[in-house]
Parts: structure tokens; sequence; C-alpha cells
């Protein structure tokens, strides 16, 4: 009797740019592209979804993100200053 489960394929197409950065990575992390979609397809199965947020790929905290969109948006910015004392004498000021 085997314990072998049977398999089969899924196909998907990606731009030679992307598919050739993902077998890269693979490789960079000691992994096959195939196992890397059997991983991804495993967590997505328990989680019942993406095994993270599409939104915030890289799980930045809240606090994080309006951070990013200040620092693109230029609000709620301090400086420049002319020397670090002048910075950490505003840091103390807060």
């Amino acid at each position: 009797m085997s314990t072998t489960a049977t398999t089969e394929s899924i196909s998907a197409k990606l731009r030679k740019d992307e598919k050739d950065r993902f077998t890269m990575t693979c490789e960079e992390i000691g992994t096959s592209p195939s196992n890397a979609i059997r991983m991804f397809v495993s967590a997505f199965n328990r989680r019942g979804g993406f095994p993270f947020d599409p939104s915030n790929p890289y799980g930045f905290s809240a606090d994080t993100l309006a951070a990013m969109d200040d620092a693109v948006t230029g609000r709620n910015l301090s400086g420049p200053y002319d020397s670090v004392k002048e910075a950490l004498a505003a840091l103390d000021e807060e």
C-alpha cells in the first residue's frame, strides 16, 4: 500500500522578468520554484486565504504606514537641522 499522495499540476502565466526573479530567489533561499508554490498553496489553504495582507505584504504597523505616508506627502515632518545637537533638542521638546 502506497502512502504517497497523488499530485496534480498547476499552471500560471508570468512575465519573463517575474519568472526569472522568482527562480533566482528560490535558488538563493535553497528551494525550487515548485516547492515554493507548494508551500504557498499549503499556507493559503490553512489560512483560508492569503497568508499575508496583500495590501501590506511586509507587515508594517499602522504607525509605520502612517509615517511612510507622511514622508511621501511631506506632512508631520520636522527639520531640517543644522546640527545633531539641534535635532536632539527638537526631540526633547516633543
